[in-house]
């Protein structure tokens, strides 16, 4: 069973997965965003690849949904197994700042920050929703405020858009919404496989046609100015 257990750093995980997941030599990351209340949906994405991931990244606005299916895992082993043993979350502008989580140890609280770095594989990624930096348009003030965290990897939300693309030597990656998509895109969501060392991480989008993932490239993200 996967340790729902939060970390001081505000990680879900044990301590020991944890720690285990900076030091991997290789990594996949299932990275998904804006699932605005469709939990069948974010659900689906995890049955389908959540038991082979090492970790699972939500990028904010569908934190009840995301904390319904941790409490189900709780008692519904099955529903734990396709849980990755590290999550981490931000709040996205549609989500609070605490949620209960059910323990073994009993009912705890969730602290959602707007947020959150996670080593892996040497790693560090940025996470946030993204609501409080300006994404339509240049993403300088983004990447700069995690580069001042040490990030070489920037994952964010809110805009409903998949992008990627780099700005100061920095991955900035959207996995777009999973249910709600905007600018003519399909719902999606992103596998990122990360290595040891100075090696570019690999990103796969998928978007999602009923019970089927398919592999999909979207177009450059458009400037909105």
């Amino acid at each position: 069973m996967n340790a729902l257990l939060q970390d001081t750093s505000f990680l879900i995980g044990s301590p020991q997965d944890i720690d285990a997941l900076a030091g991997k030599t290789c990594a996949e990351i299932v990275v998904v965003s804006d699932s605005h209340g469709a939990e069948a949906q974010l659900l689906g994405i995890l049955a389908a690849c959540g038991r082979q991931a090492d970790a699972l990244v939500f990028c904010g606005d569908g934190m009840s949904e995301l904390c319904s299916i941790m409490n189900q895992a709780a008692a519904q082993p099955e529903i734990n197994a396709l849980l990755p043993p590290v999550i981490a979350a931000v709040q996205g502008n549609n989500d609070i700042s605490c949620y209960p989580l059910q323990t073994d140890g009993g009912c705890t609280r969730l602290k959602i920050p707007l947020t959150q770095t996670m080593r892996v594989c040497g790693h560090t990624l940025f996470i946030t929703h993204g609501h409080h930096f300006t994404l339509y348009g240049s993403m300088q003030e983004l990447s700069m405020v995690a580069l001042k965290s040490g990030a070489d990897t920037v994952l964010y939300g809110h805009t409903h858009v998949a992008a990627a693309e780099y700005t100061n030597s920095m991955l900035l990656l959207n996995p777009g919404s999973c249910v709600l998509p905007r600018g003519g895109q399909p719902p999606c969501y992103t596998r990122l496989r990360l290595k040891n060392g100075r090696v570019p991480p690999e990103f796969t989008f998928f978007r999602i046609q009923g019970q089927q993932h398919v592999p999909y490239v979207p177009p450059p993200r458009p400037s909105f100015r």
